[in-house]
């Protein structure tokens, strides 16, 4: 079975805030076993409760775009044109635990490249936790080179966050 056409990529909308919510909960809970739990639901509540989405569904330069398989919501992107600084950031990259490893995040990392393109940008830029050994590897594995590295917190936990990009096909 060709499981490529039961696969959605589509820009979110206001009624998938739950779906995100929750995609969000599952795989920070799966992903950042290094961090308290209290912590990353602090972190959930303070810039995704429903006023926080609305807000960055609000933003013109954030571009959500959730991911669907046989129409269930299995992973979302966030995605940030930065005009300021020039760069076109992946802030969030996220796929459900049971469903990564069979090429989703693949597929939302290609549609950032071809949305980044279109936008005139030659890299896209984004920003990985140290101890997330296993994105970091994904990402390095994607073609991305990472060149600084800031604190991130969540909640009352920091961490090390390395930020790197890719250069990508001119369109």
């Amino acid at each position: 079975m060709n499981h490529q056409l039961e696969i959605n990529l589509r820009n979110w909308v206001k009624a998938d805030f739950p779906s995100v919510r929750n995609i969000l909960e599952i795989t920070w809970k799966d992903t950042y076993n290094f961090i308290p739990e209290n912590d990353l639901l602090l972190h959930l509540e303070n810039y995704y409760s429903e006023s926080k989405l609305n807000e960055l569904f609000d933003n013109p330069a954030v571009i959500g775009i959730l991911a669907e398989f046989s129409s269930k919501p299995i992973g979302w992107m966030k995605l940030f044109d930065d005009q300021l600084t020039s760069r076109f950031y992946i802030s969030s990259l996220y796929v459900l635990p049971s469903y990564q490893g069979f090429g989703m995040g693949k597929r939302l990392l290609q549609k950032a490249e071809e949305i980044a393109a279109k936008l005139g940008y030659t890299k896209v830029w984004l920003g990985v936790m140290n101890d997330n050994v296993k994105a970091l590897e994904w990402y390095k594995k994607n073609g991305f080179n990472f060149t600084e590295q800031e604190p991130f917190k969540m909640g009352q936990t920091e961490v090390l966050h390395l930020i790197g990009y890719k250069i990508i096909a001119h369109k």
